[in-house]
């Protein structure tokens, strides 16, 4: 529930908390308390060699208690006071209890709802497509997201960034950064109505560097109120400023608000029980900070920017596990695989992390982020659609079912995480003019869905 009396209460504490050297923040308080927790609530997940999708409720629920107690001790930390937002126990239960379980996003006939799942839910978890923040060129900014636009089982669109404005530079706090979000804006609108579902609702301001081009490309003739406007919370378990006045400025217009956690894999919080136990404490804390509609998280590995390693992906699996149980909050899972676009290791990876997210209990699905996002315009469409067919597969499986498909897809692509496949820009996977899969890219496409099909995985 937002109230403005809520939303000062954040801003007071931001202003009013415990005073603390971010040093000491990043490199003792947060690191001791996690280690701390993992010991006092006996979180230990099994070896990944065993099991990845784990299907342990007394530890999910013990790693909730854990996640609730870690939330309540360390609070946020706000980079631009020193000083920590704290919450009591008390005031998270409250707050928790009033979560909202479904939002429905977009407008008209294109509004979709997205709603609670629970683990082994037999409901589809929403399909949030697109290439999540990667860079693209700037005539390709529309045919790409018209790849997403136009799948009729994708239920909203994450925008990728531009490249340039109009040619020039994009620089944080400056007018390159306006213009940059109103033309995400126009671009995406544009692609959104050309492929016949010009109220779909759209995850913006992507190119929102700092507050600035959130706040302009959110007023009068922007992005929707009904679409999904994010605000990001800093690893480990910071805000700042920048956040803040995208906050007031989001709740003050009663805007949909989308925000994201991603920890880092070997940080602050350590290995992959540390991350389980952070993605809890997190999704916890932007619930408290943000009064967020929904929530998404995206580990990260240190070498290859992506959170589709076995290790990741149990404890994403676990933490969702976790949440589903016993609270009401909106999860959802960024699927960030390694690979690129006209490779069979992005369907295995994505394939793999889809299983994991929907078994568990995850509302969401978003993405693929593919290729890490960090190749420019190495998206496409075709792998959210493949997304989204593989989760309404798995939608209703076992998680003992699940786990083990997740195996024998990890054992397919492992091997080449190192080698970081990139793959093929857009233009080489798609025909630019009809916006259609070129044949080599869907062949592969067909190719992984009978292997899936052989492996159990019912897809249509």
């Amino acid at each position: 529930m937002r109230t403005y009396t809520r939303l000062l209460d954040v801003f007071d504490r931001a202003e009013s908390g415990p005073m603390i050297e971010e040093s000491q923040w990043d490199m003792n308080l947060v690191p001791k308390t996690v280690a701390r927790l993992l010991a006092e609530y006996d979180i230990k997940m099994k070896p990944v060699n065993e099991t990845v999708v784990l299907q342990d409720d007394a530890l999910a629920d013990r790693l909730f208690a854990a996640g609730l107690q870690m939330a309540q001790e360390l609070g946020v930390y706000c980079s631009s006071t020193s000083r920590r937002i704290i919450f009591s126990r008390d005031e998270i239960l409250n707050a928790l209890e009033v979560a909202p379980v479904e939002v429905t996003l977009g407008d008209g006939n294109d509004r979709h709802t997205e709603r609670k799942r629970k683990v082994e839910d037999s409901l589809f978890p929403t399909i949030k497509g697109g290439g999540v923040g990667t860079p693209l060129p700037e005539d390709l900014y529309l045919p790409i997201t018209q790849s997403y636009v136009q799948e009729p089982l994708i239920d909203a669109v994450i925008n990728c960034t531009l490249e340039s404005v109009y040619g020039r530079e994009i620089r944080s706090r400056s007018p390159w950064e306006i213009l940059a979000g109103w033309h995400e804006v126009e671009l995406s609108k544009a692609a959104a109505k050309r492929a016949g579902r010009p109220g779909i609702p759209l995850g913006v301001i992507e190119n929102a560097v700092s507050e600035l081009g959130e706040l302009s490309a959110t007023s009068y003739g922007g992005a929707s109120l009904n679409d999904w406007h994010h605000i990001a919370m800093i690893s480990e378990f910071k805000t700042d400023y920048m956040a803040m006045a995208k906050l007031a400025h989001l709740i003050r217009t009663g805007a949909i608000i989308h925000s994201f956690y991603n920890t880092i894999y070997g940080g602050s919080c350590g290995g992959g029980d540390g991350m389980a136990l952070a993605i809890v404490g997190g999704c916890i804390l932007l619930q408290m900070v943000y009064m967020t509609n929904t929530h998404s998280v995206s580990p990260a590995h240190p070498f290859y920017g992506n959170n589709t390693t076995p290790e990741i992906m149990q404890a994403i699996g676990l933490a969702q596990q976790a949440l589903a149980r016993n609270t009401r909050l909106l999860t959802d899972v960024v699927l960030t695989p390694v690979s690129g676009p006209g490779t069979k290791t992005l369907l295995y990876e994505t394939a793999a992390e889809s299983i994991t997210a929907t078994v568990s209990g995850a509302c969401g699905l978003i993405g693929p982020r593919s290729g890490a996002g960090v190749n420019n315009g190495h998206v496409s469409g075709l792998e959210a659609r493949f997304n989204a067919e593989v989760a309404r597969a798995a939608s209703g499986m076992s998680r003992k079912d699940g786990d083990v498909l997740v195996r024998k897809l990890i054992a397919l692509y492992k091997p080449i995480l190192e080698q970081r496949p990139k793959g093929l820009p857009f233009n080489e996977v798609y025909d630019v003019t009809t916006i259609k899969p070129l044949p080599e890219w869907l062949q592969m496409y067909e190719q992984v869905k009978n292997e899936l099909r052989e492996m159990g995985l019912p897809l249509h």
